[in-house]
């Protein structure tokens, strides 16, 4: 390469360089902004404390809540019914959808109870496990893992059914059926659409548990929610919400960057 198509390499590549950090400066002040104005706006009155604290206040009661150990043992409640459900979910989701998506018979029998249940509200279904499995933490792990069982393997199923047929059949030309035709060719042709239904599942996760927290619970970050509305620690709640609120962003976006760069060869 020429030293003049060097130079012009590396004007391009400082101009996108600089324009992703103006991009991450921008997604950086605009939070803190309003932040900024919250904070100017409850201290000046602007605003009902009673029902917005200050940013400052909040940050207050989140260290009060660190030093006593509460917010770190509600928050480890809440990962501990999330996770659990997460994993086993979305293990048998994704192994059932690439099954639905390698046999057409397979997919007959369970695309029905799948599209049958997939638009129904999942919350609903929290009164028929509480009553069949009891109040107990096998029943809320239950209840998240419906949820994300259904949006994994939809997306699995998407993913496996749109693979092209041509790559099918040269698998089959060279000798790959059964579980070889899943592994080599289905798995890896519908990673983009899985991780999709992972983030999904993982955001659709942290919204249940909240509600399951705050209905039939007494520990988690839902139930402190509920608890701190109840008794008007309105300090404490907005702790509670922010706490829930950073785990959702950390585990649905690292979904979705793992994704990225494990299927970093397809665009998804």
């Amino acid at each position: 390469m020429s030293s003049g198509t060097l130079g012009w390499v590396q004007v391009v590549r400082r101009f996108f360089d600089r324009r992703l950090d103006s991009q991450l400066v921008l997604n950086g002040i605009s939070p803190l902004l309003l932040l900024l104005g919250w904070e100017i706006g409850a201290r000046t009155e602007l605003i009902d404390t009673r029902f917005f604290p200050a940013p400052s206040s909040i940050l207050s009661a989140g260290w009060r809540l660190l030093a006593d150990g509460s917010l770190v043992h509600h928050t480890l409640v809440s990962l501990g019914r999330v996770l659990p459900a997460f994993i086993v979910a979305s293990a048998l989701a994704v192994v059932v959808g690439l099954l639905m998506g390698w046999s057409d018979r397979l997919y007959a029998i369970i695309d029905p109870i799948v599209s049958a249940l997939y638009p129904l509200p999942k919350v609903v279904l929290l009164p028929v496990i509480f009553l069949v499995f009891g109040l107990n933490d096998f029943s809320r792990i239950l209840a998240l893992g419906s949820a994300i069982f259904l949006l994994v393997v939809i997306n699995t199923v998407a993913g496996a059914r749109e693979v092209d047929p041509v790559y099918i059949e040269a698998a089959h030309d060279n000798g790959a059926t059964g579980y070889a035709l899943i592994r080599e060719v289905l798995l890896p042709a519908s990673l983009p659409h899985i991780f999709s239904g992972l983030s999904l599942g993982m955001g659709v996760a942290f919204i249940l548990i909240i509600v399951v927290e705050m209905a039939a619970a007494d520990s988690g970050l839902g139930y402190v929610i509920w608890n701190s509305w109840e008794l008007f620690t309105i300090d404490r709640m907005y702790v509670a919400i922010a706490a829930i609120n950073l785990l959702g962003v950390v585990f649905t976006y690292g979904i979705e960057w793992t994704g990225r760069y494990l299927v970093r060869w397809q665009d998804f």
